[in-house]
């Protein structure tokens, strides 16, 4: 099993997501409505629960598949935007997922050009 995470595209899901599926569900949910297709193990695709509370990272290599369940104890994931054309989905890179799993802010509304 390879948890390297630096290893494949990571999209995070941007729309909320009835988190009672489990991996084959989720799975087919990617491909047949976002075009991810995770069993070919270039993908990490990541779900938010309609609540915000809980994450599930779906993710296939040549040995098999990968059903993670993030369940903060408080606070709650950050809602983020969507573009309204295209797939309502965000790529992002390890160090975001991490802090977005962590229940930090990944992004923030900025009124200005210098960073406060």
């Amino acid at each position: 099993m390879d948890l390297d995470l630096s290893k494949g595209k990571i999209n995070l899901v941007l729309c909320p997501t009835d988190l009672r599926y489990g991996y084959n569900k989720l799975s087919l949910l990617a491909q047949t409505t976002l075009g991810i297709n995770v069993a070919q193990g270039n993908d990490w695709v990541i779900f938010i629960s309609t609540r915000r509370n809980i994450a599930k990272i779906i993710h296939s290599d040549d040995k098999g598949t990968l059903l993670i369940t993030r369940r903060l104890h408080q606070g709650l994931f950050q809602w983020l935007t969507a573009p309204a054309e295209g797939a309502p989905v965000k790529n992002i890179d390890r160090e975001k997922l991490i802090k977005y799993l962590n229940g930090e802010d990944i992004e923030v509304k900025r009124n200005s050009f210098i960073k406060n």
